[in-house]
């Protein structure tokens, strides 16, 4: 029987999964605080629970993308048990079905409370320094463009309106910058107050985080199914930009501040994205 840290891992797990880019062991051993070798027991449990893991050339790992789908709502399941109820009542796949609805539902509510909890954590403890004018150090923070986990030290600022970035000023770089809160291993107050206030900037960042450079790049891009799904689900900015073509493919058309990101995500799926 999991006990309960097994269970959160594993709902942890298939977030990662989910999300874009596609993550190495290493990455996913840091960001679930264990072993490489635990990491692997996991992945073989979630092929046990009849998910597909795809290990791709480079060894990263991801959920097969037949499986990144949205979910039935409430309204939408009771509205197929109602028509299997009288339309199949004797069929004997209905109870399964019946059974399977409500999990499919609750297993993706769980898996991102999971994150939400952590995120809640979070906005927390930054709110706090804000309010108190103290640094903060960003711990095993995962970097998309460097694709490093490292603790950064920083002035927290203000989040962006949706609450997934946090504006900061890096002391190292001495930069403002935007990190992501799901990116974010946890957070350590120091008792250090700010020092570089004069530098505090709160930019707007484009749909992938990055901030105003004074320069503005049109992009549009044709996606495959999963690639839509992939990119909803690590930037959900993105989402507000894309349209449904009638082919099934999708178009996603915006103004981005840097094309670094673009650049990234179009090497990593060549088969999947297209310019146009």
């Amino acid at each position: 029987m999991f006990n309960q840290h097994r269970i959160l891992r594993v709902f942890k797990l298939i977030t990662l999964l989910k999300s874009f880019p596609k993550k190495s062991i290493k990455r996913l051993a840091e960001s679930l605080e264990i072993s490489e070798r635990s990491t692997y027991r996991y992945l073989d449990l979630m092929t046990e629970l009849g998910f597909e893991v795809e290990k791709d050339e480079h060894n990263k790992y991801s959920l097969n993308a037949d499986m990144l789908v949205e979910p039935f709502t409430k309204e939408e399941s009771a509205l197929i048990v109602e028509v299997l109820s009288v339309s199949a009542k004797n069929n004997p796949l209905v109870a399964s079905i019946k059974a399977k609805l409500p999990w499919m539902e609750e297993a993706n509510v769980v898996s991102n409370h999971v994150v939400s909890g952590h995120v809640g954590k979070l906005l927390t403890s930054i709110n706090e320094a804000i309010q108190q004018k103290n640094q903060i150090i960003i711990q095993h923070y995962q970097s998309a463009s460097s694709e490093t986990i490292s603790d950064r030290l920083v002035e927290p600022i203000g989040f962006t309106s949706n609450y997934q970035y946090l504006c900061a000023f890096e002391v190292e770089s001495q930069l403002n910058k935007y990190f992501k809160l799901e990116r974010m291993g946890g957070i350590e107050q120091t008792q250090e107050s700010f020092q570089f206030t004069d530098s505090h900037k709160l930019l707007n960042p484009d749909a992938f985080g990055f901030n105003e450079s004074g320069e503005k790049f049109p992009v549009k891009l044709q996606l495959s199914m999963r690639a839509q799904l992939w990119l909803r689900d690590d930037y959900p900015e993105t989402a507000k930009y894309m349209s449904e073509n009638t082919d099934g493919t999708w178009t996603l058309e915006l103004e981005v501040n840097n094309l670094e990101p673009v650049n990234r995500i179009l090497r990593s799926m060549p088969e999947e994205i297209k310019k146009v």
